[in-house]
């Protein structure tokens, strides 16, 4: 039963009925509904600390998502430390679900299969939305110039954040990751890819073009080697770069200016504070900005400073280093293989995204984290291999490392680019 909630609150992430429902309009149904299943999954006895033992993320999180409230100590309104708290349990919610209920292969089989449904549905909007002026929750298109831009409703409600969610589904789609995982045949793979693909294309999100790449270029590496691999990279940018918009690609074009701007305006309150940061929400209002830092780096570093950029990079280090003893496990599951190369594209297609989107504290990541923790549970219960991490004083600085030189980098990063 526990299982179904899961199930249900992401049916709800995705189709969103309260956005365009009248009836129900602006219900705050997601918190409803998480605070319902975490009851449901609680009273069934899914709780275990043997599933939460396993990933230093669950921890992480949790200090993460204090972080966010704590974030607004050093600012007048003390009313912003629940509010932040209260704004990201649904995330957190959904995050202990899947490392709750997901405990066998055929659950995380079916929560994958859960995903790539839902994502279509957004491809589905997508297309609707570009051949008939609107899709099935009332979405209409984002107008630039003469170049037409599909979207949903939410927090879909932008190209790049529709695009951000199909994007990673596409690693699972692939034929060599999932036939093994979520078939015995390509075929059902390659019937969903197709669809996503062209969703993703038709949202003109630059970010989701590059992230597919991503995708494109991981699976590539993995099943021809390198040279083929830069070969077809090669091809798939020449094609492209034919579509709207991804011609213009140019640190002197006008969005691209505007964004470096928003990246220095974040650098700017990481300096101003750089322990605990302006606050969550509040990139946009000090000052009266009227943008958000579209970089998902030089959000969490603007908002929550160094404490909150730790944990969140920490969750980050985490993740690749389960998939990383995973792919060394001799005893693990054969479908461990086609998973882990599946979830770390996946996630590499979403921070290649992120790196132009404001997404860091969006559900997407937080479900891609869990699913690698719920993956941990599955095997060591089902083939008595034990893959826990353990955090010590190594791991802390560890993250701490990793943190600082994500900061450092990201401020070369915007020096060459302002350069160019």
């Amino acid at each position: 039963m526990g299982f179904f909630f899961t199930l249900v609150l992401t049916a709800l992430l995705y189709v969103r009925p309260q956005e365009y429902i009248e009836a129900i309009k602006g219900w705050p149904i997601m918190d409803w509904v998480a605070i319902a299943c975490l009851a449901g999954v609680f009273l069934e006895g899914s709780f275990s600390a043997e599933k939460l033992r396993r990933s230093p993320i669950n921890w992480l999180l949790v200090f993460f998502w204090f972080q966010l409230g704590a974030s607004w100590l050093l600012n007048d309104w003390l009313g912003g430390i629940v509010f932040q708290i209260v704004h990201f349990s649904p995330v957190a919610i959904m995050y202990f679900l899947v490392v709750l209920t997901v405990d066998t292969m055929r659950k995380l089989k079916l929560f994958i299969w859960t995903l790539v449904i839902f994502c279509s549905f957004l491809a589905l909007e997508s297309m609707l939305v570009f051949y008939t002026g609107a899709g099935i929750t009332g979405a209409t298109a984002l107008m630039r110039g003469d170049v037409m831009q599909t979207k949903g409703v939410g927090i879909f409600a932008d190209p790049n954040d529709i695009a951000i969610n199909m994007v990673p589904m596409t690693a699972f789609l692939l034929p060599a990751f999932h036939k093994g995982l979520l078939t015995r045949s390509w075929i059902p793979g390659f019937a969903f890819l197709m669809p996503l693909i062209n969703g993703i294309i038709l949202t003109r999100s630059r970010g989701g073009m590059l992230g597919m790449l991503a995708v494109g270029w991981m699976y590539l590496r993995r099943r021809t080697g390198l040279v083929f691999a830069v070969v077809g990279i090669a091809v798939a940018l020449a094609l492209v770069l034919s579509l709207p918009r991804m011609g213009d690609i140019d640190t002197q074009e006008g969005s691209a200016r505007t964004r470096l701007d928003h990246w220095s305006y974040g650098l700017q309150l990481f300096k101003t504070h750089p322990i605990m940061g302006v606050g969550v929400g509040n990139f946009a209002d000090i000052g009266n900005y009227t943008h958000t830092a579209h970089n998902s780096l030089v959000l969490v570093m603007a908002e929550t400073g160094f404490v909150g950029t730790f944990f969140w990079v920490s969750m980050l280090l985490c993740f690749f280093m389960h998939l990383r003893d995973i792919r060394g496990e001799d005893r693990a599951p054969p479908w461990a293989e086609p998973f882990n190369n599946a979830l770390e594209s996946a996630m590499v297609g979403w921070l290649t995204c992120a790196f132009f989107l404001s997404q860091t504290y969006k559900p997407l990541l937080f479900i891609l984290m869990a699913t690698a923790v719920a993956a941990l549970n599955v095997i060591a219960k089902e083939n008595g291999v034990d893959l826990t991490l353990r955090w010590n004083a190594r791991m802390t600085m560890l993250g701490g490392v990793t943190t600082a030189a994500s900061i450092i980098l990201m401020y070369i990063a915007l020096r060459v680019l302002w350069a160019m």
